[in-house]
């Protein structure tokens, strides 16, 4: 019982109280308390007060599945996004193919190609945003 402190009762203390506990860590709780009668009083006089009882809150039955969705939802990425920059890169690519000779200027290609690059990115941190709140809120 040398390496018993007052902290270790007193994390122990809320099991004891509601009979959670082993009877070994029973004992070892009631012999500290018998040597420790300040410290005995003083878990006796917190186990006295009580908790105010907090209501739970009311949630829909379709709580569950609509979190679910949610979190997919942010899991795929922005869907629009994704599409523009689909839209932009075959845009891009369409003009590479059809511009292939040598006497028309590539700036179409180039817009296109530029406008598709900043949709992708766009899309890819808007992703990455998503995905990275909804694992750090998990961890919580």
């Amino acid at each position: 019982m040398e390496n018993v402190t007052r902290d270790v009762i007193a994390d122990i203390w809320p099991l004891y109280v509601s009979g959670d506990v082993s009877p070994d860590t029973r004992k070892l709780v009631e012999a500290y308390l018998y040597e420790d009668t300040e410290f005995a009083q003083t878990l006796s006089e917190m186990a006295g007060e009580r908790l105010p009882h907090l209501q739970t809150p009311f949630l829909t039955p379709d709580h569950e599945l609509r979190t679910l969705t949610r979190i997919r939802r942010r899991l795929a990425g922005p869907v629009w996004l994704m599409q523009l920059a689909l839209i932009f890169t075959c845009l891009a690519f369409g003009r590479l193919i059809s511009d292939t000779s040598f006497d028309v200027s590539p700036r179409k290609f180039i817009v296109a190609a530029s406008v598709a690059a900043c949709m992708w990115i766009a899309f890819f941190v808007v992703l990455y945003k998503g995905r990275r709140d909804i694992l750090f809120r998990v961890r919580r």
